[in-house]
């Protein structure tokens, strides 16, 4: 890649990073990006959910600072998500891409229209009975998500903030600093089988993710910044609009 190419790449990254810290979708914008300056679709995807680490390392450096994590509601999610996403990523072009896109699709917009009357329909705080069903209902959640990321990515960290609230009962800032350390496992273990199928470009990759850590950083410094209300006034429109994409486009 050019010199100039790969300046504007980073550029990006630092970015979506930002972005993707914030509302959860950086798989939506830097794939595409790196499909356009000529990388061609597997390697794309792949080398950029390998520099999906560093974000996932900048949040959970700056969020465990501040004792945001709670693994209580992480772990079980997180476990069925490297399950689905080992599954995906190893039969990459096998999976009909076309049905999950729809089916998450579908899900996005269900959920959302959830989120906008969880007000009237649950009472405040943690939910803390039925701890069991919750957990069930997580790891169902999980492996299809799982499965999602390991396949395409772009918009499951977002839905993934979605599920938290619901199942959990979790505020979207709470949400939002627990999905990374949903997503970290599960990236992991997608990097993994895609180095093992030799479709990570790491002139490309290592740069970014070093990049990336950065932007997690900035990212994870703002979410702590910002009102609860404010980022489900974020989030919904962007969920229901990359909802929209997935389906119809």
């Amino acid at each position: 890649m050019e010199l100039l190419s790969m300046i504007l790449l980073m550029a990006v990254s630092f970015i979506s990073a930002i972005i993707g810290t914030m509302i959860g979708s950086a798989m939506l914008i830097l794939p595409p990006t790196m499909i356009f300056l000529g990388v061609p679709v597997y390697t794309a995807i792949a080398t950029a959910r390998f520099s999906m680490l560093g974000i996932a390392v900048g949040n959970l450096t700056k969020f465990s600072t501040k004792e945001k994590v709670e693994f209580r509601y992480v772990w079980p999610f997180a476990i069925a998500g490297v399950v689905g996403s080992f599954a995906s990523a190893s039969f990459m072009t096998q999976v009909d891409e076309g049905l999950l896109k729809t089916i998450v699709g579908i899900l996005m917009i269900a959920i959302s229209l959830l989120i906008l009357a969880e007000d009237y329909v649950k009472p405040k705080g943690k939910k803390k009975k039925g701890a069991v069903v919750r957990h069930v209902l997580s790891v169902i959640a999980g492996l299809f998500i799982g499965a999602y990321i390991g396949l395409i990515g772009g918009g499951g960290a977002t839905l993934i903030i979605f599920l938290l609230v619901l199942i959990y009962g979790l505020s979207f800032k709470e949400a939002l600093v627990n999905q990374k350390a949903v997503t970290l496992p599960i990236s992991i273990v997608t990097t993994i089988v895609f180095v093992y199928r030799g479709l990570i470009d790491y002139k490309i990759g290592a740069p970014l993710l070093l990049i990336n850590v950065a932007g997690g950083w900035v990212g994870a410094a703002m979410i702590l910044k910002f009102r609860n209300t404010w980022l489900k006034r974020i989030l919904v429109p962007v969920i229901i609009l990359m909802a929209v994409r997935l389906i119809f486009f």
